[in-house]
């Protein structure tokens, strides 16, 4: 067995535990300063951004709100020209500085009574930092728009 240098090694496990630092919680290590954090946006009930197909997505509301660490649950609504939209809606969070997203899946469904209205839940950003959370409704018809909120989750 060929032999290592100690500080080749000691390279080596300091390499590991970097690539290790997202695979679980950070378990309060890393400090994120929202007030620095200059791609995320102010959280207000009711900001809309349309896609570049012409959707208009509004997120109605956010328990908690603003958005916090771990679930979260989103009410959304959704409209087009022709007026609210009928369709599939799917919510993914993603952390765009680890490249990584949440094991779990948010629950998507229509809110009854009220058309072009769903709820989204648990949005699970589960650890401090930039979350990008992409919200992509294809329509009954087939045709498919997506927007992106990015929100800062102090640590």
């Amino acid at each position: 067995m060929p032999h290592m240098p100690r500080p080749l090694i000691l390279v080596s496990i300091a390499g590991l535990a970097a690539l290790g630092a997202c695979a679980g919680d950070d378990g309060g290590s890393t400090v994120i300063n929202c007030e620095v954090e200059d791609r995320d946006e102010a959280f207000l009930a009711g900001m809309q951004k349309v896609g570049a197909g012409g959707t208009t997505f509004t997120l109605t509301s956010s328990t908690p709100a603003p958005p916090g660490r771990d679930d979260n649950t989103w009410v959304v609504d959704i409209a087009t020209g022709a007026g609210p939209f009928d369709g599939a809606v799917e919510v993914t969070p993603f952390m765009p500085d680890h490249r990584h997203g949440t094991p779990i899946v948010a629950i998507v469904a229509p809110v009854a009574g009220t058309p072009g209205r769903y709820s989204a839940a648990p949005i699970n950003l589960w650890m401090p930092g930039l979350w990008e959370i992409t919200v992509a409704a294809t329509a009954t018809g087939g045709s498919a728009d997506a927007v992106v909120f990015r929100f800062c989750i102090p640590g």
